[in-house]
């Protein structure tokens, strides 16, 4: 072979190569395209899935706001019906309102005294108020007055059986006894002060037994005894015995002392309290009790001591609770009074 068919032979391997070069990346481009729509088709079926879940989300809020709009469709209709219902009621109510002011114009203009008969009857419940609740017996016969002037006013002869009834309670009134409770409270406490003063009572001694006669005889046949009694009478000057029969009793210990005072002093107190609440027993124990410790722990020759219980004696005869009547003869013949008046004229329109 010449070298010119040499070099013409060699530039094939170099062809080769390239061929074997396009091959591969052909490969490579077709495997990238396929990853590629792989990809993409993941991408796409996720996102499918999302948007399908989203729909079924939103379908089912849309569903919830449905529902909760009728609900309140339903509430608001309700509402409409019971404020019209509110409406009707209350202007059937003004109505009725309207209609009985007029009617008590209408009384008033036909009936004014009883106005003043109805003024009566509330002074003699007030008087019943003060009597029973308040044991104030000149007030209840001041009010029981009172409602008697407004019907002597009216000059209705048909209601001379109420005033006649008013003049029988107001007679059983005063006719009761007056209690001066003011006057007795003040001298309880009066009394009350007093107690520190008051002294106790000393140790009482008995008598002591006096000896026998000491004086000597001249009788030489009692010379022992005259002995005796000569002894006697030089030693007395000495040493005395006498002795005494009884129990003789202990002083109070100082605090012995100050409780004994308070429990006087609590007691007073005690009566004061069953004055106002007119509690007869409460009020007389207390002062018995009283009088008894005065006796037995005070000392009752002072003046001070028998003036106190001299008091006490004094307070205890006072009649410190009465016996009320029931009721009034008035409340009632007034009341029915009140209701057929107010029935004929009712019946008259």
């Amino acid at each position: 072979m010449t070298e010119q068919q040499e070099s013409q032979v060699k530039p094939q391997p170099t062809a080769v190569v390239n061929n074997s070069k396009s091959r591969s990346g052909t490969v490579l481009g077709g495997v990238a395209i396929l990853l590629a729509l792989g990809l993409t088709g993941g991408l796409y079926l996720h996102g499918h899935q999302n948007a399908v879940a989203q729909q079924a989300e939103l379908a089912q809020l849309k569903q919830q706001l449905a529902s909760a709009l009728s609900k309140i469709d339903q509430t608001s209709s309700k509402d409409a019906e019971q404020l019209a219902t509110l409406d009707q009621t209350q202007q059937r109510l003004q109505g009725e309102i309207q209609g009985l002011q007029n009617r008590v114009l209408d009384l008033n203009d036909k009936r004014p005294n009883d106005w003043m008969l109805a003024e009566s009857e509330y002074l003699v419940r007030m008087a019943g108020r003060k009597l029973w609740l308040e044991h104030d017996l000149i007030s209840a016969i001041t009010l029981l007055g009172n409602a008697d002037e407004r019907i002597r006013a009216l000059n209705d002869p048909s209601l001379m059986p109420i005033r006649k009834a008013l003049a029988e309670d107001i007679t059983k009134l005063k006719g009761m006894p007056r209690i001066d409770r003011e006057g007795l409270t003040l001298k309880l406490a009066a009394l009350e002060d007093q107690i520190e003063l008051l002294p106790l009572s000393t140790v009482s001694m008995p008598e002591a037994k006096l000896e026998a006669d000491q004086a000597v005889t001249a009788n030489p046949d009692e010379w022992e005894s005259n002995l005796k009694k000569n002894w006697v009478k030089f030693t007395e000057n000495f040493v005395t015995i006498r002795r005494r029969d009884g129990a003789v009793e202990a002083l109070l210990s100082p605090q012995q002392e100050i409780f004994l005072r308070e429990n006087l002093k609590t007691k007073l107190l005690q009566a004061q309290i069953s004055v106002y609440r007119e509690q007869q027993t409460l009020y007389e124990d207390s002062l018995d009790k009283a009088q008894r410790w005065l006796t037995q722990y005070f000392d009752t020759e002072n003046s001070a001591t028998r003036y106190m219980q001299g008091e006490i004696d004094k307070l205890k005869g006072e009649q410190i609770q009465i016996d009320y009547p029931e009721q009034f003869k008035t409340q009632a013949m007034l009341e029915q009074v009140l209701t057929e008046r107010l029935q004929r004229i009712l019946a008259s329109n």
